[in-house]
């Protein structure tokens, strides 16, 4: 009986970036960090031992124990259900300011840096404006003009972040344009919306997407500022930063009503800002040796 001469079997195979970002070491973490939050914010209802907006009158600032394993708040309502339940205003705020932030900004970006000219004169001006309001007191002047939310809240922080995205995008389709296969495009007698979208689009999202992940991070922090304001979700929903805003009342006798949003904020943004980092390393490395970062883009 002979052997097979077929090849053996090699097992799952990764596309290349993926197994290169689960090979990094920063990125497996930030990875593995970013899909437990991702979980416990599709699943968090299922997971949380009680109802988040459930009272017991009985148990009014419980420290934590084997019964409220994060203590209880003012209300007796369970800290760790509402940590957890926070999860999924803060998944979702980060990826829906980002990505809108992003598709926006990259837009504009894109047409400036492809036309030039007036268009390219128009849009810079139309980002400075933005640029030239801090961004925290921009996104704060937005959400009260549109009204508190989960959607306004977003909305308010796309449209502050935007005019970076469309800066980093500009600045890769200036390099871009002048290239070879593109002349070879045009000399071809494709249009130029096909040029755009085939050709100029697809070279100049890498560094956004290094830009995106790394948003997420400072998009998480800013909503979480504007929460505590009192401009985010309206109660009884929990969100990390409206914890955080009543926390602070009872801070000297029940300090677990503070620690742990802050606990899970925190990590959340290493995750972001750690998985940016290594999706940067994947697709630039030669970074390292300019020593620039995407995010010093403003």
């Amino acid at each position: 009986m002979t052997a097979s001469s077929g090849p053996a079997p090699t097992g799952l195979r990764l596309p290349l970036p993926l197994a290169k970002l689960l090979g990094h070491g920063g990125g497996a973490f930030g990875l593995a960090i970013m899909v437990f939050f991702v979980i416990l914010a599709v699943f968090g209802r299922l997971l949380s031992p009680y109802d988040p907006n459930a009272n017991d009158y009985m148990s009014l600032l419980a420290p934590p124990s084997a019964t409220h394993w994060f203590g209880t708040d003012e209300l007796g309502r369970d800290t760790l259900s509402r940590v957890i339940d926070g999860s999924r205003i803060a998944v979702a705020v980060a990826f829906l300011s980002v990505s809108i932030a992003m598709a926006v900004g990259v837009v504009i970006g894109v047409v400036a840096g492809f036309f030039g000219g007036l268009v390219d004169a128009v849009l810079n001006r139309s980002q400075d404006v933005l640029f030239a309001f801090p961004t925290l007191l921009l996104a704060i002047i937005l959400v009260a003009v549109l009204g508190p939310g989960l959607f306004n809240a977003s909305l308010a922080i796309a449209i502050v972040y935007s005019p970076r995205f469309a800066r980093m995008a500009r600045a890769s389709t200036l390099s871009i344009k002048t290239s070879e296969y593109l002349d070879a495009a045009r000399l071809a007698g494709v249009s130029t919306p096909v040029i755009l979208v085939r050709h100029v689009l697809p070279n100049a999202l890498p560094p956004v997407i290094v830009l995106a992940a790394l948003s997420m991070s400072t998009a998480q922090l800013a909503y979480a500022s504007l929460s505590f304001l009192g401009l985010g979700v309206s109660p009884p929903q929990a969100d990390w930063g409206s914890m955080l805003s009543k926390g602070r009342d009872f801070i000297t006798i029940a300090p677990w009503l503070v620690i742990w949003p802050t606990v899970a904020l925190v990590l959340l943004m290493l995750a972001f800002n750690v998985l940016g980092d290594a999706i940067r390393d994947v697709l630039d490395p030669s970074h390292t040796s300019t020593g620039k970062s995407p995010d010093t883009i403003r």
